[in-house]
């Protein structure tokens, strides 16, 4: 685990200043949008260098900060959440996608209004050879979202 975050690591180019633009954080350590996220025993290693807002890895999730700092809260939980997806289950998109909003609405962070936040994000891409249409995805995550359910009341 730790050589897979030393190789990646490795791979981003060096910058001019002293401030690290990697780092890899232990499970259970991430904040984010004021929470803490975890998935399993997975790292996150913390690039600003990263091409994409968040990415999977065998073993690792890769977030970049700085793409998601425009996001919404919702959009960001569902960015991790969709990369602890793959962690689980392969790199099946609409698992990850459904993964995603199945737990944003189990753990209480995510209603109808995150839910609007998230295709907002999603619908302007195009898709690609691995990713569906913004629409599609979202259209699929919202059926997802609404037979998901919702945390239990504490007893």
């Amino acid at each position: 685990m730790l050589a897979a975050c030393s190789a990646l690591l490795a791979l981003a180019p060096a910058g001019l200043d002293a401030a690290p633009k990697e780092k890899v954080l232990a499970p259970g350590t991430l904040k984010l949008a004021g929470r803490t996220m975890t998935c399993g025993r997975t790292p996150t290693l913390i690039s600003h260098t990263f091409w994409d807002y968040g990415g999977a890895k065998k073993g690792i999730i890769i977030l970049n900060p700085t793409k998601l700092e425009g996001l919404s809260e919702a959009a960001r939980l569902y960015v991790y959440a969709h990369e602890c997806g793959h962690q689980l289950y392969g790199p099946k998109e609409i698992r990850a996608d459904c993964y995603a909003v199945e737990r944003g609405k189990r753990d209480g962070w995510l209603n109808h209004s995150g839910m609007n936040d998230i295709c907002t994000f999603l619908e302007p891409h195009p898709g690609d050879w691995v990713h569906p249409p913004g629409v599609k995805r979202c259209e699929i995550m919202t059926k997802c979202f609404d037979k998901a359910k919702p945390r239990r009341a504490q007893r």
